[in-house]
């Protein structure tokens, strides 16, 4: 009788661990952290309804260039903002469904390289020639 209360205890941790991890919400752990002075998106920067600018995390900086991450309250569409050094002019910002795995986002700005905001654990194994990987979440169109 033992044995088969163990197993049925096994069976139900195996399937809550199985269910967890299929929620089908995709996970950027940065947004999980608490934020630090560093995080906060500059002032001139806005984000689109219903991204909410209060859960920006600064994800990397490369060559200057900040790349922040923001979410709706509900976790459903994030955002990247890119952030050049210089003018305020040169910032945008691309928005997706924080839905899936992979891609969430590609967002491009004048003058500036194109980004790619991907949630935790997208395979990039095999990059497209001319993408370079900044960090887990971030790839960099390099120009």
């Amino acid at each position: 009788m033992k044995r088969a209360s163990f197993s049925l205890v096994a069976a139900a941790g195996i399937a809550v661990l199985l269910l967890s991890g299929c929620s089908g919400q995709p996970e950027i752990k940065a947004l999980n952290r608490d934020a630090t002075p560093a995080d906060a998106l500059p002032a001139f920067v806005t984000v689109p309804e219903p991204v909410n600018g209060e859960t920006a995390r600064l994800l990397a900086t490369r060559d200057g260039v900040r790349y922040f991450v923001a979410e709706s309250d509900d976790s459903k569409t994030a955002c990247l903002a890119v952030v050049p050094p210089g003018e305020p002019p040169n910032w945008f910002v691309g928005c997706g469904p924080n839905t899936g795995t992979g891609q969430i986002v590609e967002s491009a700005g004048a003058g500036v390289s194109s980004a790619r905001l991907l949630a935790d654990g997208s395979d990039t194994a095999k990059l497209e020639p001319g993408w370079t990987k900044v960090t887990e979440n971030i790839l960099v169109l390099d120009p």
